[in-house]
């Protein structure tokens, strides 16, 4: 963690230095407000210890100046501030702790370990935001994410369930170990369990190996169930049973492994109802709901949205290696007010599409190519761009196409990538069909020759449709007859 203290009080100087080195952080000391204004532009600092002895209308117009810049800064105030101070200055200086001079070791590096806690939530994992929703989700966070207890995530979808995962994961005791996320909506239902739980070589046609499963691979670790809702009944029993137990047994297995796995799940459905409708297990969904916590949408905490664009403008300029480059005010005031229906995942893209189809450091309402407007805010009086030159009109043309050719590109991915997740679901449901996965000791031999005949059954004799079903090819299946007799 690097550290910025800004202070000229020497007690106060050696105390943070102390700490800085027991602890191993980087520790930066200044004694004017312009040097730290300066150093705080980079953004490079994770935490700014403020004396509060120092001219306090000089740290206020700081603050208010570099609002923006420390939107990802953890700020602590030092100083002798009572009750009511604190909450004055605590608001006027966006901070978010305060502890009194002199400083007390115990009660100093205590506060320090909450301050290292919020830092990693918002700068690792990037839980961005200023809104008292999002205050509440943190504070849950450094409440519950030490602890092992299982959390589901609620929320619409796009609204930042997969980030809250992580940042729980990120301030955990296995925050060193694997986090694993899965989209449970995405798997067909024939290949889930093997998704989760892995499988034995030959459980299916296929299936030519052994194969580790998300649970075994998160092992010590974080998995991320999103759209839990949608895992079919059947998974459920298991998945209850991995939550109860800790235990698994891969598809086509008989052995029991022992894993160490804490469990968070998503969902932008009503659990609550599905458990009525008896669509969802009622014991796991109180096996899962240990706590809950909810996303608003984004439309709901308007004031998240100028850092949320901030910070989507400088991921995606260090990302690509360019030039850090912003909205204005009065973009960002506008863009605030749209209802962003895909929620922070729609407002990413609108921010990322905005930086390829215009030019210049700084992006102005009238500068955003008015199609991207429409699309955010259909029924709003949208402003008039102003005139363009046609090499500007011509470019943003091409690059409007070429973000439409991407967007195909990735539906057709999505569209193979499930294909073939229902085929292998097709495959797995034509083996059960003719042999079951979990066998009472029968050798191979007996298995292959019960399945031909469960093929033979099951297609009237007809040994062409046996031979699809089974999954091999007609002359294999005619070979293994005639060494049958």
């Amino acid at each position: 963690m690097k550290l910025l203290l800004l202070s000229h009080d020497t007690d106060v100087i050696k105390i943070v230095q102390e700490y800085s080195h027991t602890s191993g952080h980087e520790l930066t000391t200044v004694s004017l407000v312009k040097e730290a204004g300066n150093l705080v532009s980079t953004k490079e600092y994770d935490a700014l210890l403020m004396d509060c002895t120092m001219r306090l209308m000089e740290l206020i117009a700081f603050a208010a100046e570099k609002a923006e810049d420390l939107s990802e800064t953890v700020v602590l105030l030092l100083g002798p501030l009572d009750q009511d101070q604190r909450e004055k200055l605590g608001r006027r200086l966006s901070a978010h702790y305060a502890i009194d001079k002199p400083l007390r070791k115990p009660v100093f590096y205590e506060t320090m370990q909450k301050v290292a806690m919020r830092s990693t939530i918002v700068r690792k994992a990037g839980l961005i935001g200023r809104s008292s929703a999002m205050e509440e989700t943190i504070q849950t966070i450094m409440q519950v994410g030490p602890t092992n207890i299982s959390v589901l995530i609620t929320g619409e979808s796009g609204s930042g369930k997969e980030v809250i995962a992580r940042a729980i994961h990120a301030v955990s005791t296995r925050a060193n170990k694997p986090f694993l996320a899965v989209n449970c909506a995405s798997l067909a239902e024939g290949v889930i369990e093997s998704e989760l739980f892995g499988h034995e070589k030959g459980s299916f046609t296929g299936a030519a190996g052994r194969r580790f499963g998300m649970f075994e691979k998160a092992n010590g670790g974080t998995i991320f169930l999103d759209e839990i809702g949608e895992i079919p009944h059947s998974t459920q029993i298991r998945l209850l049973r991995v939550l109860e137990e800790r235990e698994i047994m891969r598809v086509g297995g008989m052995d029991v492994i022992e894993v160490d796995v804490r469990v968070i799940a998503a969902t932008n459905r009503n659990l609550r109802e599905l458990v009525e409708k008896r669509a969802f297990r009622r014991d796991l969904y109180y096996r899962i709901k240990v706590l809950e916590i909810h996303v608003p949408p984004l439309r709901q905490r308007p004031e998240d949205i100028p850092l949320l664009i901030d910070n989507a403008a400088r991921q995606y300029s260090l990302v690509n290696n360019l030039p850090i480059r912003r909205f204005d005010e009065d973009a960002k005031n506008f863009l605030s007010q749209a209802p962003w229906t895909g929620n922070v995942r729609e407002l990413r893209n609108f921010v990322e599409s905005c930086l390829v189809l215009t030019s210049g450091p700084i992006i102005g309402i009238n500068t955003i190519p008015a199609h991207l407007l429409a699309e955010i805010n259909r029924n709003s009086i949208l402003p008039v761009p102003r005139e363009k030159m046609k090499e500007q009109t011509e470019r943003e043309l091409i690059y409007r196409t070429l973000i439409e050719l991407k967007n195909d590109l990735s539906e057709i991915k999505e569209y193979l990538r499930s294909t073939q997740a229902q085929q292998d679901s097709r495959d797995v449901s034509r083996v059960m069909e003719v042999v079951p996965l979990q066998n009472g000791g029968e050798t191979l031999e007996e298995l292959e020759h019960q399945a031909v005949i469960n093929a033979l059954k099951s297609t009237q004799g007809n040994r062409r449709k046996a031979a699809q079903l089974l999954g091999i090819g007609e002359r294999t299946l005619y070979r293994k007859l005639r060494e049958k007799g």
